[in-house]
């Protein structure tokens, strides 16, 4: 495998802990309690019939709450299972305004390689830190079945 190759096939993973896996599920399954609420108030208390449009974007972002906690509880346990330590090596950092109010963000190409873990390239993107530069280096966990990884603690 080449390094771009890696690059092409590394995955950041999505890492939570019991908190984000039963909260998130939590928030889905209110979403979509919710979901009949508006057209109920609509059809036997007046409410404008517009507000029941609102039903659908409930349901969706209890789907995409959910499907993300499902992510998050699944890659956590693959690295726990398989994950190998690694090195991640910074290459270019780059701070990012994402120019919506929240705070900046670092998006790192790293190295990324160890005992086991074949060396590729990666992009990890996380809130920013004066830590993040090039020429850092900082341990990671890497599935190297598929170059899943993170450079949080398990």
């Amino acid at each position: 495998m080449t390094t771009d190759d890696g690059a092409a096939t590394a995955r950041q993973a999505a890492i939570g802990g019991a908190f984000v896996h039963v909260g998130g599920r939590a928030i889905a399954v209110v979403c979509w309690a919710s979901t009949p609420i508006l057209p109920a108030l609509a059809v036997f208390d007046g409410l404008h019939w517009a507000w029941s449009l609102f039903s659908p974007l409930m349901a969706l972002s209890g789907l995409v709450i959910w499907s993300d906690a499902v992510k998050t509880k699944r890659d956590t346990a693959r690295l726990r299972k398989s994950g190998r330590p690694a090195v991640a090596k910074i290459i270019t950092a780059k701070r990012v305004n994402p120019g919506d109010g929240t705070a900046d963000v670092s998006v790192l190409t790293l190295r990324i390689g160890g005992a086991g873990v074949p060396p590729f390239d990666a992009t990890y993107t996380c809130y920013h830190d004066e830590r993040y530069r090039a020429g850092a280096s900082f341990k990671a966990v890497v599935d190297p079945s598929d170059n899943l990884f993170t450079l949080k603690p398990l």
